[in-house]
Formats: C-alpha cells, sequence, structure tokens
C-alpha cells in the first residue's frame, strides 16, 4: 500500500490545482462561442455531400459557434487556395499557412478562421472543425462531430 504524507497530498493538490487552472481555457475553448466580428468560416464541401445540404450545414455552425448569427464566410480561401488530396476531398492552405492565414485576415478583416471540412458517408456526415488564429500555426482546437441528415432524425 502506498503512503502519502499530508505534505505530500498538498503538493499534488496544488499542482492539479494550477495545472487546471492554467489549461482551462484551453481544454473548454471550443465551447465558448466564437465572435462573428472577427471570425471567418471556411466551408469545404467534399464531392459525396449533397448539395441541398449545404444551407443546413452552414445553419448548424451558426448555432453550435455563433449563437445563431451568420459568420462571415472565406470565399476568397475557396477561390485561390486549393489543393486535391490522395481521397478526392479538397482543402485549404490559406489558412493552414501562416503567411496566407494573416494576407486573409488583413482583406477580410478578421483574427480568426473556423475551417470546416465536411464528408459525407451514408445517412452519415463526418464535420471536422477547426479554430486557427494569428498568433500561432497549429489550431486552436480541432474536434471531429458525427452528425445525421436533418430529415433521418424523423
Amino acid at each position: 500500500m502506498i503512503y502519502y504524507s499530508g505534505r505530500n497530498r498538498k503538493k499534488v493538490i496544488i499542482l492539479s490545482v494550477l495545472f487546471v487552472a492554467a489549461f482551462s481555457a484551453f481544454i473548454s475553448a471550443e465551447e465558448k462561442p466564437l465572435n462573428i466580428q472577427t471570425t471567418a468560416v471556411r466551408y469545404v464541401f467534399t464531392q459525396s455531400v449533397e448539395r441541398a445540404l449545404h444551407p443546413w450545414l452552414q445553419e448548424e455552425v451558426a448555432d453550435n459557434w455563433f449563437e445563431s448569427n451568420i459568420p462571415k464566410s472565406c470565399h476568397i480561401c475557396d477561390n485561390v487556395y486549393r489543393y486535391p488530396t490522395d481521397n478526392g476531398s479538397v482543402l485549404t492552405r490559406g489558412v493552414q499557412n501562416m503567411i496566407n492565414r494573416k494576407r486573409l485576415a488583413t482583406i477580410l478583416e478578421v483574427e480568426e478562421f473556423l475551417t470546416v471540412i465536411v464528408r459525407q458517408s451514408g445517412e452519415v456526415l463526418s464535420v471536422e472543425a477547426s479554430l486557427h488564429n494569428l498568433e500561432q500555426e497549429e489550431p486552436l482546437w480541432a474536434k471531429v462531430f458525427e452528425w445525421s441528415k436533418p430529415w433521418s432524425l424523423w
């Protein structure tokens, strides 16, 4: 049996509290609504996603991250920074590269980019979301969701 003295327990508790306090902003960052004025959304729909779903998916993004307000869309990303990948989907280099991200931010007058990549497999939609800012190369957070088509819920 392991024996911890009162002194060691206090150290463990203090370190745990400091760790949680220091990283709580990063842990719950994706839970906070994004600022509609300073965040642009980059939508990437693979060829497998039915065109009729695009407006519904954009509404879901607005509901999940922007308190139901319609965010700015990064159409420049669509037209300029694309390349195909081996699985046939389309990704953007624009917000993944820091130099391009800063140029786009200046043009669109934003500070963050939410990239939403949507793939469809049968009735299930796989949504990969990541938030990039102008201060660090890697995303602030990235998350994968599975959403059902709206009419398959009934």
